[in-house]
Formats: C-alpha cells, structure tokens, sequence
C-alpha cells in the first residue's frame, strides 16, 4: 500500500509528516486486516462460540472496524497541489475545497 499511494503522486507532490504517519496507520491497518482475513479464509466465516453454539468469527466484526478506520486514516491524506500551496485545516475542509473545484472545473469546461 505505501508504494502505491506514494506511486500515485503526481510529480511535484509531497505527502507531508503527517500524512505520511497517517499513511503509516493506513499501511498498518491493511497488514492486520490480512491477518484477520487469513483467520476467516483458515476458520471459516461461522465459527463455534463459548458455548457450543454457531456464531459469526469475531474476526469479521474486527475487520469492518479496521476497514472504517483505514478508509478514515487514507481520506484525512490531503493531496495538496504543489502549484498552489493550499492546505486545508481539516479532512471535511480538504473535502469541501476539493468539491468546489471539481464545480468550477465543470463549469469553466462547459463555457469553454
């Protein structure tokens, strides 16, 4: 994983410390979702509880957790252009910056 976001950059673009330790988390996360992955694929996905009764691996409701987790870690990286220097204070505000531009994008498109 840390190849391939890294690899994803476009040239020009830096991740900065923070970024790369949340990148770091994201890595993380996807070794012990491997992991958790592995338990369900060698157990199967119906397991036996405490007390003899069928119930779902616990390893599955782990993996949806690290899943959430993981997809929060990756969305807080901002790929901030290099061009412009512009940084959000916040994920929801890198989010909303990035929907406006994607607006004036279209717009400067269909009137060009």
């Amino acid at each position: 994983m840390w190849s391939d976001v890294l690899g994803d950059l476009q040239e020009g673009w830096e991740l900065d410390a923070r970024e790369l330790h949340l990148l770091g988390r994201a890595c993380r996360c996807a070794d012990e979702l491997a992991s958790l992955e592995g338990a369900v694929d060698r157990d199967g996905v119906m397991v036996d509880g405490s007390r003899g009764q069928t119930i779902v691996h616990p390893a599955l409701g782990e993996a949806r957790q690290l899943r959430l987790v993981q997809l929060r870690l990756l969305g807080a990286i901002e790929m901030a252009d290099p061009k412009s220097g512009v940084r959000s204070a916040t994920p929801g505000q890198a989010q909303a910056r990035r929907a406006a531009n994607t607006r004036w994008d279209l717009a400067e498109a269909r009137s060009g």
